[in-house]
């Protein structure tokens, strides 16, 4: 189905944000850490097709859900102040597998004062990030 770009609001939320479940799907949907293995040229077209919807247009036959999975990888992959592509470490989709090893790190290097000291360190700069 081709998008009536005139009656879509790509920077409208998907799901309700006024409820739990609204903003559970949203949090879901941005931190999925399928789209941290997603191609910088796939985040490029991602990031043309946001700005031309926003600009009022999009290329003929382009879908709802083309545009919705375009946002989804905007708003994982790009600066929402800036719009500039941040690194893999800062996005939001790299925070559960990021986490996850880091996690594992601090679980297994546990036995001296300087692992702990570092991967405390690590873990606090990789929060701080965000």
């Amino acid at each position: 189905m081709e998008v009536d770009v005139s009656k879509f609001d790509i920077d409208a939320p998907r799901w309700d944000q006024n409820t739990f479940i609204g903003r559970l799907k949203h949090f879901f949907n941005i931190t999925d850490p399928r789209t941290v293995v997603v191609s910088e040229q796939e985040l490029d077209k991602a990031k043309l097709l946001v700005e031309a919807c926003r600009a009022g247009g999009s290329p003929p036959g382009t879908s709802i859900e083309q545009l919705h999975y375009a946002k989804k990888l905007y708003d994982s992959a790009f600066h929402p102040d800036t719009g500039d592509k941040m690194n893999l470490i800062g996005r939001m989709s790299f925070q559960v597998p990021g986490g996850m090893a880091i996690t594992g790190c601090m679980l297994q290097f546990y036995r001296t004062v300087p692992a702990v000291v570092f991967w405390q360190w690590v873990n606090q700069s990789f929060n701080a990030h965000l």
